[in-house]
């Protein structure tokens, strides 16, 4: 894409960082409230059954569409996000391994009748790694219950550990009692689940291939029974709970979950052409697990062909950024970069006729911080401003010595005298 260029003398705002820029962009455009009317010519997407929804697009966070977002819901088995994220942070710190070995205890097997289960068995043997994928594709409870256990202790410290990452990321309603979605004192929102569910792919997208687009597990095996205890005859095969995996064109996650004091509660997401989609329903009815849980596929399919129907992620080649003069600095000038990726969503009307401005002041006084904010590219289409992303200074650009600083303050004076004056970072 050539963009078209306008110079303006703006000061330089310094950035904190680029990652925590992204971070806060993220929270920030989803905790806005977006309603479909933001975009004219886009037909309302189908009505469904859930209580609370959220369409939420994955390239920048924004919300497409909300439905009654904000109110509290237990989250039911997608709790066991939060519980994986938790065990990938284990992972990142490396007071964990998918490879270590868990010993099941008796009481990781001690759950209520008609509990979802791996089928785990006292006294089995199993890596970290498999227990994860029971607990994503099937949704074990039992497996939360060891993998908890293995990795904070007990129950209630990990929940613990839940809660402080759901504090971290700014989820004020988000809270966990233990890390199965078994209990109706979990709470969320259809909103905040998003935001995490968003967050959760940005930080862990290995966990697609790993865990969520599994379309069965064989389990359990001989490898892992317990001593004395004979392998089952045959194979045993469980297949994915989110039945979006297995028959949605580019769905590849992420949770189902069902607990009779919050209905039926699903997070999908799907990827098509480099658009990908999450969506968000929360206190789904029906009158069993079969049939409910067929309307909340139902539910996430039509909301999922809304998106990929109405939108489309972009993502713009913005080449040959021009330098900025630099003052007082050793360093003539500088070529700024973008403090982010340019992909962005737009309707899907809008994908051929996105062009680029770039807004660069000619020159800056320096000093200039690595990460200070320079200037900016907007997107456009037919003079609607669609996206923005900051143009930022690559590297710390200080003061130049005695004599530099001199030598280019008489010269600002005087070009001062006949109104140049540049901005200063």
């Amino acid at each position: 894409m050539v963009p078209t260029f306008r110079r303006r003398g703006r000061p330089a705002v310094p950035f904190r960082s680029v990652s925590a820029a992204l971070v806060l962009a993220a929270f920030a455009s989803a905790a806005a409230a977006q309603d479909i009317r933001l975009f004219p010519g886009v037909p309302e997407p189908p009505v469904v059954n859930a209580r609370s929804v959220v369409v939420l697009e994955a390239a920048r966070g924004r919300i497409l569409y909300e439905r009654d977002a904000d109110i509290p819901i237990p989250p039911a088995s997608l709790t066991k996000l939060m519980t994986l994220r938790v065990l990938y942070k284990e992972f990142a710190s490396g007071r964990m391994s998918p490879d270590d070995l868990v010993t099941v205890l008796p009481e990781d097997c001690a759950l209520p009748y008609n509990s979802s289960l791996m089928y785990l068995q006292p006294y089995m043997k199993l890596p970290v790694r498999v227990l994860m994928q029971g607990l994503a594709v099937v949704s074990g409870n039992d497996a939360a219950r060891a993998l908890a256990r293995a990795a904070a202790g007990s129950i209630e410290a990990f929940a613990g550990r839940m809660n402080e990452e759901a504090a971290a990321l700014g989820l004020e309603t988000t809270r966990f009692v233990e890390p199965s979605g078994l209990s109706e004192y979990n709470l969320t929102t259809a909103r905040e689940m998003a935001l995490f569910a968003f967050r959760y792919l940005k930080d862990n997208p290995e966990s697609l291939t790993e865990l969520h687009s599994l379309r069965w597990i064989e389990f359990p095996v001989a490898e892992y029974m317990p001593p004395g205890v004979p392998p089952p005859k045959g194979r045993m095969v469980q297949y994915n709970n989110n039945k979006l995996v297995r028959s949605y064109e580019g769905a590849d996650g992420l949770k189902t979950g069902f607990i009779r004091e919050s209905g039926f509660n699903l997070v999908a997401t799907a990827e098509r052409g480099g658009t990908r989609f999450l969506i968000v329903t929360l206190g789904g009815t029906g009158s069993s697990s079969r049939v409910g849980g067929d309307v909340r596929e139902r539910d996430g399919r039509e909301l999922l062909d809304w998106a990929f129907r109405n939108f489309v992620t972009v993502r713009p080649r913005v080449e040959h950024l021009p330098a900025v003069r630099l003052w007082k600095t050793a360093d003539r000038s500088l070529t700024p970069v973008p403090a982010s990726d340019f992909a962005f969503t737009v309707r899907s009307g809008d994908a051929p006729r996105v062009r680029a401005r770039v807004e660069l002041p000619e020159e800056l006084v320096g000093p200039v911080p690595a990460g200070g904010r320079i200037g900016r590219v907007v997107f456009e289409a037919e003079g609607r401003e669609l996206h923005t992303v900051d143009l930022v200074s690559p590297e710390e650009h200080p003061l130049g010595n005695v004599w530099i600083r001199f030598r280019d303050g008489i010269a600002l004076f005087f070009r001062g005298l006949f109104g140049r004056r540049p901005a200063r970072a």
